[in-house]
């Protein structure tokens, strides 16, 4: 293998990183290039090292890596978003962390998935200028799903696919909405009325053509079920409280 072939060049967002030994990190990373992937920072946990400096949490950055046996190495990195002087607000880095460990469990490694990216990239910027960053929890949620394909429809029965017309109810454990004829009484379900309806697809929708950025408190309920039955484990962070209504 040459050498050109065991180093690459990739632009990541920093999901986490954990010590390794006394001086090192092993850092994981979104890519652009080839999705999910960890690394290990050399000497990133020394106080003067140049790497650790650039390797913040929710940071963008271009790096150089070179492969190794087990786990690539990162060789340089580069900056390429300098948000985390705003991020360090407590508000800020508890949204921020949320975003980052939803797309850290839900991805799978080595699949590259250009689309979250630029939304986890976008929505961190967002979050970094935000005074209310909590809003955005919901429609960032809701556009992973719908990237990963798990995002229900918002106006048919997930059983027996027939038109939902008034009160529905979101059934996590079944991927979807029910009518009052499919719904099972004794189960975990969140109400939604016509209202909630409209703004859970309006979440779900890319960026225009009425697309909401904020979520009624159940819109926002039903969402945190499915990512929490997606996800398959508790969540560090709740993003119900400070939830409000509005549209993009």
């Amino acid at each position: 293998m040459s050498g050109e072939e065991r180093s690459y060049q990739a632009e990541g967002i920093v999901l986490g990183a954990r010590a390794l030994g006394e001086a090192d990190r092993i850092v994981r990373f979104l890519t652009r290039e080839h999705g999910k992937l960890d690394a290990v920072a050399k000497g990133a946990r020394r106080p003067k090292s140049r790497i650790g400096g650039r390797l913040e949490p929710a940071g963008r950055v271009e790096m150089m890596l070179h492969r190794g046996r087990s786990l690539d190495v990162v060789v340089s990195v580069e900056e390429r978003s300098r948000r985390w002087a705003a991020l360090v607000e407590p508000e800020r880095l508890a949204v921020a962390s949320l975003a980052l460990e939803r797309v850290d469990v839900l991805c799978e490694p080595g699949e590259p998935v250009p689309e979250i990216f630029a939304l986890l990239d976008a929505t961190i910027e967002a979050i970094a200028k935000s005074e209310h960053p909590h809003r955005f929890i919901a429609r960032f949620s809701l556009r992973l799903l719908d990237l990963l394909g798990s995002m229900p429809p918002a106006d048919r029965c997930c059983l027996c696919g027939d038109p939902l017309e008034d009160r529905s109810w979101l059934d996590a454990s079944e991927g979807g909405m029910l009518d009052s004829k499919c719904r099972r009484p004794h189960r975990e379900e969140i109400a939604l009325d016509p209202e909630d309806r409209i703004n859970f697809a309006a979440l779900g929708r890319e960026r225009g053509a009425g697309a909401a950025v904020e979520a009624r408190p159940q819109a926002a309920a039903a969402i945190e079920a499915l990512i929490a039955h997606y996800c398959a484990r508790p969540l560090r962070v709740s993003a119900l409280p400070g939830y409000a209504f509005g549209s993009l």
